[in-house]
């Protein structure tokens, strides 16, 4: 067989007389092509395996990729979660969160119910209708974005599954939109889908997503925007957060309200068309306008339940546990009942009526320290100025003489009985040295000069009597009662860091030491408690968002943190019969002395206390099951002046309540009605049976001091007690006088300097016979 002919090889040629190589013809005419090196046809060969080995290699990272990458659940991602803050019964009182609002919840519960899966539904619906037939990605979203791309010259659209967004949102935290990027998302998001079903994915999205207002998953959207839990959400409601998922910040209905209506109505059409819901519930919601609450969640408003407790509590746990505290997502439950909270609030509104009145705090708190109510100014629960300044844990102001029973307290464990009796003289000159200023010797007086006979101790203290306190700090020491101070938590040196001892000044006993009602309270308590100073526990448990005990603070009967054992501390200071025989003089105060309008028809031992020129009123009590001390005051001036609460000739200077002069329990706006409204409400919540003081032994000894000082030194020394006659002195008790007459009147005199030291007040209650405080508090 003839083979054709072959076709002529081109082969360089040259001519005669030429240097010049002549380029060989083609057969279309046009030269041939130069002949190339062989390095050349390495190169060529070389760049055609380039774009093979970048592939090669491309896909082996994304194998990589793939095999080695963990995709962490919502509780394994670094995710910042919002706290809780519940009162004792689980009510929720607030929240404390940073920028970010979460809060981590069971959403496979949500969406696998009947009445609140059609959030799921909605979200379905309106950002990916094929989410339960793809692997984790969509091809056909993914070209459709692709060829959007490709025309705008830049990546603008992602085609993003559910899962693809969870896993931008969760894993990879990166807002940049590159093709590196794209491809990883893609593989994580189908290694996604083979480990977890499709409602695991679908509950991880909804408690990530960003809904707009700093919102992020369905929880702190459904709080945020309608001020109640996702499970509360209607099908309205769904549908419009299921649409502004794309771009919250534009959809809002106060901004853009026909925006935000399109979009519900846009989700609720799709919801019809989707088949997961009908056209007559869907009717329900279509063309009507999106409403929302403004500042619905805690964090968004001016208000605050408890705001002054909300903030304290902030702080104290700010420093156990840090930014932990704002994105951890804590379950804290307090001690705080809210309910007691309003009574407190409602005591103290209903007798301090006016703008113009003074401020006022309360706190209350059980023998062990668990914290009842908190009240730190009257502006219940402006958030705004509870984060300013807190009357209850920040105000150090001089407590009058509801200092005295430390004094009393000091005494009795010295051995000195309650039958003592001291003349209640006033002025009273103490001659004792360590009681002398620069050389003076001290003359307290009593308030508004009111002078009595021998009195013994129990209607010293009912009728808040300073010449006779003053007398009985000599007795007893003033260091033994700076000690006894210092051991009840007060500070000697609030400016400073650390506790500092108080100095022993014979004034200790009239409350010339700046406390604050917090430190009161709790000393108080430890009355309550028989002598044993309790911790402050403003927290019974903390759990974590997925229901584990993160720490018991108290002993609690919960399926969290039940198992906990937990040992209340508690400090005996004194013994529990010298606290005993205290609450006998103390609860005469309310039964016959400055301090019947604490009386609530029940055992009540307390004190009232009234300072310099009144200043400060106050009233501290407690039963065997509460403590309660309440505060009144004006705040301190940009003058540097704190006004009085009385009567003078200086409107600038003297201040009184309601044509009142205020004393702790003197008048009706006066401290120890509030202690006593309130008191009255929080044994009614807490369902706090009647009890009663149990009844101290007495084995003190009797003293009997001398009569006043004379101008010359009597002739003869006295070494043993007074006659009878001055001890037993016949003359009828004057009334209770610490505290003035309710009518509005001038002060009939100022008290005494402080140098003096103020005049202080009274409390009480009766009764015998009484337990320590039973377990069953919080």
């Amino acid at each position: 067989m003839s083979q054709p002919p072959r076709k002529p090889t081109a082969k360089n040629t040259s001519s005669k007389g030429s240097t010049r190589a002549s380029a060989p013809a083609t057969g279309s005419g046009r030269p041939a092509r130069p002949k190339r090196s062989r390095g050349a046809r390495w190169l060529l060969r070389l760049g055609w395996l380039l774009p093979l080995f970048a592939l090669g290699v491309g896909g082996t990272v994304l194998f990589l990729t793939y095999a080695f990458a963990n995709i962490p659940l919502p509780r394994e991602v670094p995710l910042s979660s919002a706290a809780e803050v519940y009162d004792a019964n689980g009510n929720l009182i607030g929240i404390f969160s940073g920028e970010e609002r979460r809060f981590l919840i069971n959403t496979e519960e949500l969406i696998n119910n009947k009445k609140t899966k059609f959030i799921g539904d909605a979200v379905i619906a309106s950002e990916d209708r094929t989410f339960y037939d793809h692997n984790g990605i969509s091809l056909r979203g993914m070209a459709r974005a692709a060829w959007a791309d490709l025309t705008s010259g830049e990546i603008r659209q992602g085609g993003s599954t559910i899962t693809q967004q969870y896993i931008k949102q969760a894993v990879l935290q990166d807002p940049g939109r590159t093709v590196e990027r794209k491809l990883k998302e893609a593989i994580l998001a189908v290694k996604l889908e083979r480990r977890y079903s499709k409602g695991q994915i679908l509950g991880f999205y909804l408690n990530t997503v960003y809904f707009g207002r700093g919102s992020y998953g369905i929880e702190a959207a459904a709080r945020t925007y309608f001020d109640k839990s996702a499970e509360e959400l209607n099908v309205g409601e769904m549908a419009f957060l299921a649409g502004i998922i794309p771009s919250p910040e534009l959809y809002q209905p106060g901004d853009n309200p026909e925006g935000a209506l399109e979009k519900r109505d846009r989700v609720l059409t799709l919801m019809v068309e989707q088949g997961y819901i009908d056209q007559a519930k869907a009717d329900k919601w279509l063309g009507r306008k999106v409403k929302i609450i403004k500042g619905g969640d805690p964090t968004t408003t001016k208000e605050q339940p408890a705001a002054y407790f909300m903030e304290w509590l902030r702080r104290e746990l700010e420093r156990e546990y840090g930014n932990e505290l704002y994105t951890g997502g804590f379950k804290i439950h307090t001690t705080l009942d809210l309910e007691m909270q309003e009574a407190a609030e409602e005591s103290i509104a209903s007798v301090l009526t006016l703008p113009e009145d003074p401020e006022a705090a309360l706190i209350s708190m059980t023998p062990t320290g668990a914290i009842k109510a908190f009240v730190g100014g009257r502006d219940f629960d402006n958030v705004k100025k509870a984060r300013g300044f807190n009357y209850v844990s920040d105000n150090y102001r001089q407590p009058g003489s509801t200092y005295k029973p430390f004094t009393l307290l000091a005494a009795i464990e010295k051995g000195v009985s309650l039958q003592s009796s001291f003349s209640g003289s006033s002025p009273f000159t103490i001659d004792d040295p360590q009681c002398a200023t620069d050389g003076e010797l001290w003359q307290p007086e009593n308030y508004g000069g009111s002078a009595y006979g021998y009195m013994d101790l129990i209607s010293a203290t009912a009728s808040s009597v300073n010449t006779i306190y003053a007398q009985l700090i000599v007795e007893v020491g003033p260091q033994p009662v700076a000690d006894l101070l210092g051991e009840l938590g007060f500070d000697g040196d609030p400016t400073t860091r650390g506790r500092q001892p108080l100095p022993p000044n014979c004034s200790l006993v009239l409350g010339t030491q700046d406390v604050t009602p917090l430190e009161m309270a709790r000393a108080y308590a430890g009355f309550a408690n028989g002598g044993a100073l309790p911790e402050v526990t403003p927290v019974a448990y903390i759990e974590s968002s997925q229901g584990d005990c993160i720490k018991a603070y108290r002993p609690n009967d919960t399926k969290v943190c039940g198992k906990k054992k937990v040992e209340l501390k508690s400090e005996q200071v004194v013994e529990e019969n010298s606290v005993n025989l205290m609450n006998e003089a103390l609860q005469a105060v309310v039964t016959s002395g400055s301090g019947s309008s604490a009386n609530i028809g029940r055992p009540v031992a307390g004190k009232t206390g009234t300072t310099q020129n009144n200043r400060d009123a106050w009233f501290a009590g407690y039963t065997p099951q509460l403590a309660t001390v309440v505060w009144e005051g004006y705040p301190l001036q940009k003058s540097g002046v704190v006004p009085e609460m009385r009567s003078c000739l200086d409107p600038d200077l003297c201040r009184p309540v309601q044509g009142y002069d205020v004393t702790g329990g003197g008048a009706p706006v006066s401290p120890a009605p509030i202690w006593g409204s309130f008191m009255a409400q929080a044994m009614e919540i807490g369902g706090y049976p009647v009890e009663y003081f149990e009844s101290g032994i007495e084995a003190g000894t009797i003293v009997s001091a001398p009569p006043p000082t004379p101008s010359a030194p009597p002739e003869e020394e006295e070494e043993e007690e007074p006659e009878p006659e001055e001890t037993e002195e016949p003359e009828p008790e004057p009334e209770p006088s610490e505290e003035p007459d309710p009518e509005p009147t001038e002060n009939p005199q100022p008290t005494p300097e402080p140098s003096v030291s103020p005049p202080g007040g009274g409390g009480g209650g009766g009764g015998n016979g009484r337990k320590k405080p039973g377990g069953g508090e919080p």
